[in-house]
């Protein structure tokens, strides 16, 4: 009987405590999601807020702002870059001397190039005045026809190829190119001696018609070394006994100094000499004059 009281004052409380914590649970149930709930404590507490917790998932709050870190700077870093850029400068400065340079040698060779055709202009020019470089006889040039006092020209037959005929037509075709070199009518004085030398290509005047093909392929623009070669070797070699033979192998080593061949072009001042020396030909002055200057 003493226990009975104590055990049952016991339970009557358990029970008390059981109901009272289903009534908190169905209320928390019953009131919308998020709202504040208010728990009465049989204590005297204070009532307690509680917040609903933050999503971060789709159709959600914002999030907060990130915080970017903002660069720093760094001396050592600009100091690299001045030193790029200061090596860039450098470097460009470098080639547009460079450039300066080969400006400067390329406005030299064309100084050159200008000054020696000019200077095969004028060798032509005093060889055309001079008339006999053509096969034409001095003072025979001045004829007055019947028909009304024009001067015409007389060819002479050159010494290498005297004992050919002259053949119909020859002297006329010839006469006719030569007119054309004196009118400096280059281009088409080449294409006239050429036509020439198909026609008549062992007839008199074969021997001048390959010598001024090769002064005319000096004066081309550009100079056509290798064609003005090969007609002087023509020369000499079909005729080396011809008047015109001195001034071709003369000229030979001009082309071949020309070709950058200093030695090949020594060997043919030297046969100039060697070979005209106890003439009057100028082809001899004109090659003891080139050596001096050029070697």
């Amino acid at each position: 009987a003493l226990l009975a009281g104590p055990l049952s004052l016991a339970l009557g409380s358990a029970v008390y405590a059981q109901d009272y914590v289903d009534l908190e649970a169905e209320r928390a149930a019953a009131q919308p999601r998020g709202a504040t709930t208010t728990t009465s404590d049989p204590y005297g507490a204070q009532p307690a807020t509680a917040y609903p917790a933050t999503s971060y998932g789709v159709n959600s709050a914002p999030a907060p702002l990130a915080t970017v870190a903002q660069p720093q700077s760094h001396p050592q870093q600009g100091g690299q870059d001045l030193s790029n850029l200061f090596n860039q400068i450098q470097q460009l400065q470098r080639e547009v001397m460079m450039l300066n340079g080969r400006v400067e040698e390329q406005a030299h060779e064309l100084r050159s190039l200008k000054e020696q055709s000019l200077e095969r202009y004028v060798d032509l020019d005093r060889r055309i005045a001079g008339g006999v470089a053509a096969g034409v006889a001095p003072g025979s040039a001045s004829g007055s026809n019947s028909s009304g006092g024009a001067s015409t020209a007389v060819v002479t037959p050159v010494s290498g190829n005297s004992n050919v005929a002259e053949q119909v037509g020859e002297g006329d075709a010839y006469r006719s190119a030569y007119a054309l070199v004196r009118s400096q009518k280059f281009n088409d004085a080449t294409s006239a001696f050429k036509q020439f030398l198909q026609d008549y290509p062992a007839g008199k005047y074969a021997p001048n018609a390959h010598y001024w093909l090769g002064e005319l392929y000096l004066v081309m623009q550009p100079a056509d070394l290798e064609s003005s070669r090969q007609a002087f070797m023509l020369l000499l070699s079909q005729y080396p006994d011809n008047s015109k033979a001195p001034d071709a192998m003369y000229k030979l080593g001009k082309v071949y100094f020309m070709k950058g061949n200093r030695e090949k072009a020594r060997e043919y001042m030297d046969r100039v000499i060697a070979q005209y020396g106890s003439t009057n030909s100028s082809a001899v002055k004109l090659s003891r004059d080139f050596i001096a200057q050029n070697y």
